[in-house]
């Protein structure tokens, strides 16, 4: 259901208010009964119009638009929010060997940066697979290079060695 009103906290400010409830779309439709799902957004004149552009270049409803964005957002920051109490839980080494997987090393070259065997690489690997609950390293480096600078503490004071060409 779309409605354009004017700003309850800023009187002068325009902007429309979507409901957005998968059952009906109906303007005229009743409030949903209890046991529904209803999420009433403000948007102002600018985010109204990109989400109208949006939804008319994916020839799709502005309201089911809205619902889907908002479901992939509030996906991401779940995951976002999983991965960075994942790296909370690893070790200092753990922290090491992600660190490299985020750089892109293989386990190969992180055993040698650390100077350790192929197999605790791999080890390391398994367990920090199971705590991101990711099913590869290259869906954790996804995940690592999400989180950005904010994953990696600047009081560590671990910088590998440069790479080696091979």
């Amino acid at each position: 259901m779309v409605a354009g009103i004017a700003g309850a906290a800023n009187p002068s400010m325009e902007c429309t208010v979507w409901s957005l409830n998968r059952r009906s779309s109906n303007p005229a439709a009743p409030p949903p009964a209890s046991g529904q799902n209803l999420l009433a957004v403000e948007l102002d004149a600018v985010l109204t119009e990109r989400l109208r552009r949006l939804a008319q270049l994916r020839a799709q409803p502005p309201h089911e638009l809205a619902l889907a964005l908002l479901a992939r957002g509030l996906d991401q920051a779940v995951r976002q929010a999983q991965a960075a109490s994942a790296l909370e839980s690893l070790t200092p080494r753990q922290q090491q060997v992600a660190w490299l997987i985020a750089r892109g090393y293989t386990n190969r070259q992180i055993a040698e940066t650390l100077v350790v065997s192929p197999e605790t690489v791999k080890t390391h690997v398994r367990n920090i697979l199971a705590k991101f609950e990711a099913a590869s390293k290259a869906e954790l480096r996804v995940l690592l290079l999400d989180l950005g600078a904010r994953w990696w503490q600047a009081e560590q004071t671990f910088t590998p060695p440069p790479r080696r060409q091979r």
